[in-house]
């Protein structure tokens, strides 16, 4: 087992990001163990529902302004980057909180990545985290890894830190989940081959388990760590329970690995880049009618329209598609009724071991596989009000027509 320090009351730890789904539950974990201090910071109350149960004194922090996060972290001993947002907020934020880590002297800083940064798919290395990493520019994935570039340079200026890399996230508030169980319930999912793939999981808990021992760990060098339930789940096991949740008849369709990649080949689609936005902004319908309100840009068309002639062909085909933008096609696809997304997650096939985690922070995941879907069943009835007074009442009036539009609903 990897050497830990034994907590105190001494250790104050700020959750940055504390009211989403990882940073509540890790909240509420903290909480519990009644061995730490917890300063969960958020970005506004809106989302704050489940911390506002316990006696906390949220404190809302800006994560663009350095003074803000210097005074919100002024006498934390550990921070957790369980932050979200837009790629300002996860980049300049980030940057702005560990540049406040540093000089507030905090003694841990543990970040949340993904295992996204190794791409999609991912290499076949990905096995373990040395493997190469390779996301697309301008993803998700290509965030997190600048993200975890800015801890690797914290880390060397002299900020112990820890980064852990899950992949889904599952459990109890699960939108992955709950993704996955609407699109069955909408008749969406399609299984790669059966559902033979694995598919990488952690439950909620057991990440919030392995960020706590991330807190006290001998080994603080910014490496990635894989953190996942270690089960080796395909996704047939995984959709299993949830066709039965949304009572429909199994199995799920099924389509050829051959077959997906075909399909969404045909339906990719480059990603977004100032230079695509710009050029989607000129080639409005609205934006051009609004530009040509004006006298001056009117006649600055009329004079472009009249001199393109002159250039050569490539300049003047550009010019004119921006003038006369073509009309839009949107790609056919094979399979239109099923989500793409769950269909390219399935391609990954790769499972992802949590040996590092093991050896580092003595992680041995508390929550099985049955266990984390039985918490995720047992929230989704009780949010959607399964077993109380009202449901019966509720069920009868999703079962009873809607009333007829027209003179008919007029007269009752």
């Amino acid at each position: 087992m990897p050497a830990t320090r034994t907590p105190d009351r001494l250790t104050r730890i700020a959750v940055v990001g504390a009211s989403g789904f990882v940073g509540a539950t890790l909240v509420e974990r903290l909480l519990a163990r009644g061995q730490y201090t917890v300063v969960p910071l958020i970005h506004s109350t809106g989302s704050a529902w489940r911390l506002s149960r316990h006696a906390l004194d949220l404190r809302t922090v800006e994560l663009l302004s350095p003074e803000a996060l210097r005074t919100a972290l002024r006498g934390c001993t550990h921070v957790v980057n369980c932050s979200s947002g837009p790629r300002e907020v996860m980049l300049r934020g980030l940057e702005n909180l560990l540049g406040a880590s540093l000089a507030e002297g905090v003694q841990r800083f543990v970040h949340l990545s993904s295992v996204a940064v190794y791409g999609d798919p991912p290499p076949p290395e990905a096995v373990h985290e040395d493997a190469p990493t390779r996301p697309v520019r301008d993803t998700y994935g290509w965030n997190k890894l600048r993200q975890d570039q800015l801890v690797q340079a914290a880390y060397r200026r002299g900020l112990p830190s820890v980064i852990l890399c899950p992949p889904y996230i599952g459990g109890a508030y699960s939108m992955f989940v709950l993704r996955v169980l609407q699109a069955i319930q909408e008749g969406r999912l399609a299984l790669v081959d059966g559902g033979d793939a694995v598919i990488n999981l952690v439950d909620v808990q057991n990440l919030a388990q392995a960020i706590e021992l991330a807190l006290s760990c001998a080994t603080a060098d910014a490496q990635r760590l894989f953190v996942n339930d270690d089960a080796g789940t395909t996704w047939r096991q995984f959709t299993s329970p949830l066709v039965d949740l949304a009572g429909r008849p199994k199995p799920l369709p099924s389509i050829s690995r051959d077959e997906a990649s075909g399909w969404l080949g045909s339906v990719k689609t480059a990603p977004s880049t100032l230079g695509r936005r710009m050029k989607r902004l000129i080639a409005s319908h609205q934006v051009r009618t609004i530009l040509q309100e004006d006298p001056l840009i009117t006649k600055l068309f009329q004079l472009t329209r009249s001199g393109i002639r002159f250039l050569p062909g490539s300049a003047r085909e550009r010019l004119d598609g921006i003038l006369r933008p073509p009309k839009r096609r949107r790609p056919r696809a094979v399979h239109p009724a099923f989500d793409e997304r769950l269909c390219r997650l399935q391609l990954r096939g790769l499972r992802h071991a949590c040996d590092r985690a093991r050896e580092v922070l003595g992680y041995r995941p508390e929550v099985s596989f049955a266990g984390s879907m039985e918490a995720f069943q047992a929230w989704y009835r009780t949010t959607n009000g399964w077993g109380a007074e009202y449901a019966p009442l509720f069920e009868e009036l999703l079962r009873t027509p809607a009333a007829p539009k027209g003179g008919d609903a007029a007269e009752m």
